[in-house]
């Protein structure tokens, strides 16, 4: 979210960021030439808890425990105080990990962080913004507010999913007082995807630029909507869909961003786009669209990272040394976004080459 104000701070960067030309001056080791992608076909077809077991409970519980709510339910940067529903993002993790332990215990975690964020609703559906001390004076646009809002829905419709997918979720016995609680915040997450459902047009226009930002509002509709069974903000899914789909570079491959290329921004966008590639229905007509840019795009990604696991930012034209930054700190590289985009392709592809790169980089990075 950009804030605004009549002082030097209007600089500062908030949700969203700064625009960088597409030369950098970062010293990462050269990658190698790519001139076209290559594409695997399909050989498994996996749900998104299916995939996440298949990645590990030790994995999902190191990710899980690396982004833990407070007693209040409140995550990241909501944690010294609230800021704005944006920052519960971790939501979709802790409950996945929670769905695939069984684990009651976490499972109470996920759930009173989806209490948390739903306390700070407003009456017509969006949530409140508590801009903290230090970034006093600063105002959002109404944009901003609504782009920080689809990315929280966008994690609330991915934990919808793992528990509308779980078979102990919806039966057991254990997991019932959960279940009721959820079920009695439906109606308020009817309200915030009737608000964004009005808030379309101002997403396609504020988002319209950044592919892995189209791709979180797709997934935001798309994992609420199938929950809700709303069929309009299904089909509203598939609209931005064919929109991130169509800011892809070919033959290349990768996903332009800042009038570029970025393996940081690449890496989210293949992250969101297999998640929206396995919610999908089996008879939606963009699948094997989708398939195929995803492949293609995550065949970039690989040419963009060096065999000891680091991902190179030559040549990013949005994250790199020197480059953007959020909340007045530089952007660091999002590589567990990267680690989950070659994994994900590894476990629907076989393609075991994906499963040793996605290693290699929780390896470097994860230390």
């Amino acid at each position: 979210m950009l804030l605004k104000s009549a002082s030097t701070l209007a600089l500062c960067i908030f949700f969203c960021t700064i625009q960088v030309s597409l030369t950098s001056c970062n010293s990462n080791p050269q990658t190698q030439t790519f001139t076209k992608c290559t594409l695997d076909s399909q050989k498994v077809a996996l749900t998104i808890n299916a995939i996440h077991l298949a990645i590990g409970l030790d994995n999902m519980r190191r990710l899980a425990y690396a982004n833990q709510p407070n007693a209040n339910g409140a995550l990241s940067r909501n944690i010294t105080t609230y800021f704005h529903v944006r920052f519960q993002m971790g939501i979709s993790t802790l409950t996945t990990y929670a769905i695939l332990a069984q684990n009651t215990t976490e499972l109470e975690k996920a759930v009173k962080a989806i209490e948390y964020s739903f306390s700070f609703q407003k009456p017509e559906g969006d949530f409140q913004l508590v801009v903290p001390s230090t970034l006093s004076g600063m105002t959002a646009t109404e944009a901003d507010l609504t782009s920080g809002t689809a990315f929280f829905m966008s994690s609330l419709g991915l934990a919808l999913s793992s528990m509308n997918e779980s078979v102990w979720f919806r039966t057991s016995a254990e997991a019932k007082p959960y279940r009721d609680r959820i079920e009695r915040l439906k109606p308020r997450f009817e309200a915030a995807l009737k608000y964004l459902l009005n808030q379309s047009d101002v997403l396609k226009k504020y988002d319209g630029a950044a592919p892995n930002r189209l791709f979180f509002d797709a997934l935001a509709y798309l994992g609420v909507g199938a929950y809700l069974g709303n069929p309009v903000s299904m089909s509203f899914a598939e609209d931005f869909i064919q929109r991130a789909l169509a800011l892809q570079q070919e033959p290349l491959g990768y996903f332009k961003e800042g009038g570029g290329y970025d393996s940081s921004y690449n890496g989210v966008a293949l992250s969101l786009g297999w998640n929206i590639f396995m919610l999908l229905p089996a008879q939606s007509s963009i699948k094997s669209r989708l398939w195929n840019a995803l492949a293609c795009g995550t065949s970039w990604q690989r040419s963009r990272t060096l065999a000891r696991g680091e991902i190179s930012t030559q040549g990013n034209a949005r994250v790199f040394d020197g480059g953007e930054s959020f909340l007045g700190q530089e952007k660091e590289i999002a590589w567990k976004d990267t680690v989950f985009a070659f994994w994900y392709y590894f476990h629907l592809s076989q393609n075991a080459d994906f499963k040793r790169l996605g290693d290699a980089v929780l390896a470097f990075y994860g230390k």
